[in-house]
């Protein structure tokens, strides 16, 4: 009954919040003075899709899983109903836990929860890799209400303490998409065991599929899925360049943008593959004179702090980092994103250009395209759902359009001198290139193959394309027009001539036989190039999805004419045998009556499509792109294989617990195939421990801090003990050594909140009983003044009449006569 008041009493005051306000703001959501006020002074008037979705439901109890773009207050949906659901501050333990998969986004979070809980009096406390261990000991023995942390130093600091997370109601998975793939699984998987089934689990990204299966491992209950901004996964006032180049000439590219972006005073994230290319990167930046700072997950924490902070305080306009800076990092007033290295999934592309655009204010984002990044282009156009246009001679550079063009010839030739003056006679630019290209080629042997469609597309029709287009108009300068035009004729020059026509000045057989073929089939081949310019015409005039299929019929009928001329004229030079004569006559036949065909094509075509029933659903390319990054299928089917044969103790047993090598692991693993024998985790620094791996540093600081203490029943804690023993219910063990014995004392000489709040009415007791006994005395001194004066008798007359009072008998010594009168 006291928990149905208690929520009573919640309802009621959260319907008591929302009375007289005004509707449509965050006083509709029926938040605390304390909360309300905050969000005031954090500047934040109306609450945005997000949050007006999902904070009504949190602050419900319920387990939510929302998507919604970057940029678009998702930190603020789940932090402030934490804050509404934990309203003050208790020392029983940690209350609320959320997981990010970076430290530069665990910090962040934890400045946002500072900024919005400064008037709840909530304790909160941050656990990232890279600081230092004792300092995070003495942080979880203070018993913050709210945890931020990595998933690696979570679970480090969870097996160092034999932490006890009985009390956490409210987790939150920031970036759950990241989290729950290959390299955080097994640690969320230790960290959930620990955490009570009755918990609100929320899971927010800004990429999540439709189908929650993959997250099952999260302990979601009945879980309510809200999905924003499905159909625009970016933002509309973000500008999107995409300029085609090869790869060795991105550099170029770059060093160019980054001097015009810096020469504009605009703050610029440049992405690259790995941390070779940032070092690399770096290295060429900083001799062309433009000062930069650069972020990657092998950096130390303390260098990673300071070039972010130099970033933020715009002491420089230039951040070099790899993909460790892509999710939920929130820089304001940042201008422009530019790709170096195309992602190979779309949903990481919508994260790095997701650091523009954001709050209502417009970016853009340049990406660099070499030719074996065209599948995965145009994977990111499917899953946008957008038309692929590319640039021509005379394009306008727009914002809300959408192009792609090729890096002027100018832009390279400006910096080849430069480049090629860096790297002669300095060893230190050579050993960073060379870096860089082995880093390049094993990315290149590992990263995500793009699917089908796209290679088969981009080998139809796009690859060409992207050769033809026109330099885009991002880049393009006014005085290259002239020069474009001299280039694009070059490149698009054809010869007409054969090999055999190449040297007309030597008298040969070859050369008679071509021309006299060229001559007696002109009017053939002359036909078949003007069909080719007017199906280009055509495909250029029709939509996506209509020029395709206009591709594939057309490409068909010039390939059988191209091969039939070919056979005719060359097989007439060389030789051609009597088979390949009648082979020729039988296909000419068949194209004489091919032409009473084309109607019934046609219409089983429309009778096709007309009746024709998708096996896939509309949107299931952008639910692929959002997919996790899984094992392959044949793992996950070894995985979920049984020995139902094996039904008694012993082939149960076996089954268990015996082990097999695996190849490919080159190590014995479990017989299912999913754990090794012996678990392991990885650690913030990248390499593997068991899950139970104690490194006894916990033991060392507790000595050092001469901390020991029992538990409630009475066991000494060894091992750090759960969560309750630090609170107010801790014991100091009564031991020789605590009382002074041998060895020193061994008790903690620091008191905590409740210890102090004991001292402080322990000694108020203690004065108010001194000022009683002071009080009493005085009257007792004043009575027997007053007695003494009256009767007239002396001191003595007193304490004989005193004696006589106390003995219980008569007054029949001295004085005592008058006393036992009044």
């Amino acid at each position: 009954m006291a928990s149905d008041d208690e929520e009573d009493f919640k309802q009621l005051q959260i319907s008591q919040n929302r009375k007289h306000r005004k509707a449509g703001g965050w006083q509709q959501l029926g938040l605390d003075h304390t909360i309300f006020k905050a969000i005031e002074k954090k500047g934040f008037n109306q609450p945005t899709p997000i949050q007006r979705k999902t904070i009504p439901c949190i602050m419900d109890g319920k387990d939510v899983v929302a998507m919604s773009r970057t940029g678009s207050g998702k930190t603020a949906a789940f932090v402030i109903p934490m804050l509404q659901k934990l309203k003050g501050r208790d020392t029983k333990g940690i209350r609320a836990l959320m997981v990010s998969p970076t430290r530069e986004l665990a910090l962040q979070t934890f400045k946002v929860v500072k900024e919005l809980g400064r008037f709840t009096g909530l304790r909160c406390a941050c656990l990232v890799g890279g600081d230092v261990l004792e300092e995070q000991f003495s942080t979880i023995h203070e018993n913050p209400d709210i945890l931020l942390a990595t998933p690696g130093r979570l679970l480090h600091v969870i097996v160092e303490m034999d932490l006890r997370l009985s009390h956490v109601q409210y987790v939150v998975f920031d970036e759950a998409d990241r989290l729950f793939e290959m390299g955080f699984q097994d640690q969320l998987t230790e960290t959930l065991k620990r955490i009570p089934e009755s918990r609100q689990t929320i899971l927010f990204s800004a990429t999540l599929p439709k189908m929650l299966v993959d997250f099952a491992k999260a302990g979601l209950t009945d879980p309510m899925l809200v999905r924003l901004d499905v159909d625009e996964k970016v933002s509309e006032k973000l500008s999107m360049v995409f300029c085609m180049c090869r790869p060795d000439e991105k550099l170029f590219a770059l060093l160019h943008l980054c001097r015009r972006m810096d020469r504009e005073n605009k703050q610029t994230v440049v992405f690259c593959a790995t941390m070779k290319h940032v070092e690399y990167v770096v290295g060429i930046l900083h001799r062309a004179g433009i000062d930069c700072s650069f972020v990657y997950s092998q950096l130390d924490a303390t260098a990673r702090k300071q070039n972010i902070q130099k970033f933020h305080e715009k002491q420089n306009n230039i951040l070099v980092v790899t993909d460790v800076a892509a999710r939920g990092v929130d820089i304001p007033l940042l201008d422009t994103v530019i790709n170096l290295h195309f992602p190979s999934k779309a949903k990481l592309f919508v994260h790095r250009v997701g650091r523009v655009a954001r709050a209502g204010r417009s970016g853009t984002a340049i990406s660099l395209i070499a030719n074996d990044e065209l599948p995965y282009l145009t994977d990111l156009f499917m899953f946008l759902g957008k038309p692929i246009r590319f640039a021509k001679d005379g394009s306008d550079y727009k914002e809300d359009e959408t192009l792609i063009g090729r890096v002027p010839d100018s832009i390279v030739s400006l910096e080849t001198e430069f480049f090629n003056s860096i790297h002669d006679n300095n060893e230190e630019m050579q050993d960073l290139r060379q870096k860089a290209t082995n880093a390049m080629m094993k990315y290149t042997r590992t990263r995500q193959p793009p699917s089908a469609e796209s290679a088969r597309r981009v080998k139809q029709d796009i690859r060409t394309d992207s050769v033809e287009c026109a330099p885009h108009p991002f880049l393009r300068a006014e005085g290259d027009k002239q020069s474009n035009d001299i280039l694009n004729r070059i490149a698009q020059y054809k010869s007409r001539n054969t090999i055999f026509e190449m040297n007309k000045s030597q008298k040969s057989q070859a050369l008679a036989v071509m021309q006299a073929k060229r001559k007696a089939h002109e009017p053939r081949i002359s036909t078949v190039t003007e069909e080719k310019r007017k199906q280009k015409e055509e495909r250029e005039r029709d939509t996506v999805e209509e020029a395709m299929d206009t591709v594939e019929k057309d490409t068909v009928a010039v390939d059988e004419v191209d091969e039939g001329e070919l056979a005719e004229i060359f097989g007439q030079m060389i030789g051609s045998t009597r088979h390949d004569e009648k082979k020729t006559q039988e296909e000419k036949k068949k194209k004489g009556g091919a032409g009473k065909t084309i109607d019934r094509q046609e219409q089983m075509k429309f009778e096709r499509q007309k009746h024709y029933i998708p096996y896939t659903s509309s949107d299931h390319v952008a639910e692929r792109q959002l997919a996790l990054d899984k094992v392959d299928f044949a793992r996950q089917a070894e995985g979920a294989s049984v020995d139902i044969i094996m039904d008694d103790d012993r082939g149960m047993y076996q089954q268990k617990h015996g082990q097999r090598w695996d190849r490919r692991l080159k190590k014995y693993v479990g017989l299912s195939g999913n754990e090794p024998a012996n678990k392991k985790i990885r650690t913030e620094d990248g390499t593997w421990l068991p899950a139970s791996y104690k490194t006894g540093k916990y033991e060392e600081w507790k000595q050092k801090q001469k901390i020991g203490f029992k538990k409630n029943d009475g066991e000494e804690d060894g091992d750090g003990g759960g969560q309750e023993d630090y609170g107010r219910k801790r014991k100091w063990k009564d031991t020789p050594s605590s009382r002074g014995g041998k060895g020193g004392p061994k008790h903690s000489e620091l008191k905590n909140k409740d210890q102090i709040l004991k001292g402080r009415r322990k000694q108020e007791k203690l004065e108010n009983y001194m000022e009683h006994r002071r009080q009493s005395n005085l009257k007792k001194k004043a009575m027997g003044t007053g007695a003494s004066s009256s009767r007239g008798g002396g001191r003595g007359g007193f304490r004989r009449g005193g004696a006589s009072s106390s003995r219980g008998g008569g007054a029949s010594r001295g004085g005592g006569g008058k006393f036992k009168k009044r």
